[in-house]
C-alpha cells in the first residue's frame, strides 16, 4: 500500500494564535503492514490556552501511537480493533483530566475537540469529540465520517472543559483508493462537499505536494468567504 500525506495549517486572517494541532503518522509494522494515523485537535476559541489543550492532546496521542499500539502489533485485526477502541476511551478520559487539572491550578478553563483516524489494512477506526470533521473521499464520492457534537456554534462536548466526554467511536473498511482529510471547523464551515472533494479526491491527490497546494487553494477559498476561525486539514491518500 502507498501513502501520500500532507499538513496545512494556518492562523487565519483575523486570530492572533492558532489553537489548533495536528499530527500524521505512517509507519511501517511486521505483522499488520503499513498504518497511518490522523489527528486533529481544535483548542477552544472562546477560551484561555485553547492552544495549550489541543497540543496536550495531540502529544498525548503521538504517545500512544509510538507506546501503546506498539505493544499491540501481534494481534488479530479485530482483535487489534478491539483493544484500540479500549485503549482510546482510557486516553480521552486520562487527556480530559489532565486538562482539566491544568486549568484549575491556573484559575482558567480550556478544551479542544478531538478527531483521530487509524487505518490498519483496509480497515479503519475513528474517533470523535466535538465538531472537527473526518471525510473519506473514494471513487463513489465525499462521505463526513464524524457526526458533528454541536449546537449551532456551541459544543456539545469537548475534552478539557467538561465532565469525562463519551467519545464517537466508529469502524470501517475502505473498499478502494481512498483520502481521508481531517480538519477543524475553521476548514470546512465555508467549503462545500463537493469542493473539498473535487481538490482532494485520490486522483488529485498525485503526490503530496499536490494535495498540499491543493489545501492551500481550499484555505484560499475559505477565507474570501471571511473565514475568521484558524485553518487546519490533515490529509492522507491511500492507494490499496
Amino acid at each position: 500500500m502507498k501513502v501520500k500525506a500532507c499538513i496545512n495549517t494556518d492562523v487565519g486572517k483575523k486570530r492572533k494564535e492558532n489553537q489548533d494541532s495536528s499530527l500524521i503518522k505512517v509507519a511501517n509494522s511486521g505483522k499488520l503492514g503499513r498504518i497511518s494515523f490522523v489527528v486533529v485537535c481544535d483548542g477552544m476559541g472562546g477560551l484561555s490556552k485553547g492552544e495549550v489543550a489541543s497540543c496536550k492532546a495531540v502529544r498525548a496521542m503521538e504517545s500512544w501511537f509510538h507506546e501503546e499500539l506498539a505493544l499491540m502489533q501481534d494481534l488479530s485485526d479485530d482483535k487489534l480493533l478491539d483493544t484500540v477502541e479500549r485503549s482510546w476511551r482510557r486516553l480521552v478520559s486520562k487527556i480530559n483530566g489532565d486538562i482539566k487539572r491544568y486549568g484549575k491550578h491556573r484559575g482558567i478553563s480550556l478544551g479542544t475537540t478531538m478527531a483521530a483516524l487509524l487505518q490498519v489494512g483496509r480497515k479503519y477506526i475513528l474517533l470523535n469529540v466535538g465538531d472537527s470533521r473526518i471525510y473519506l473521499l473514494s471513487r463513489r464520492g465525499i462521505k463526513q465520517l464524524t457526526q458533528d457534537q454541536s449546537v449551532g456554534n456551541v459544543l456539545i462536548q469537548c475534552v478539557g472543559s467538561s465532565k469525562a466526554p463519551d467519545p464517537e467511536i466508529i469502524r470501517g473498511e475502505f473498499r478502494s483508493d481512498s483520502t481521508i482529510v481531517a480538519c477543524s471547523d475553521g476548514f470546512w464551515r465555508k467549503l462545500e462537499d463537493e469542493e473539498i472533494f473535487r481538490a482532494l479526491c485520490p486522483q488529485m491527490c498525485v503526490t503530496s505536494e499536490d494535495m498540499l497546494d491543493q489545501c492551500r487553494s481550499l484555505f484560499d477559498v475559505a477565507w474570501e468567504r471571511e473565514e475568521k476561525d484558524n485553518i487546519t486539514a490533515a490529509a492522507l491518500c491511500m492507494e490499496f
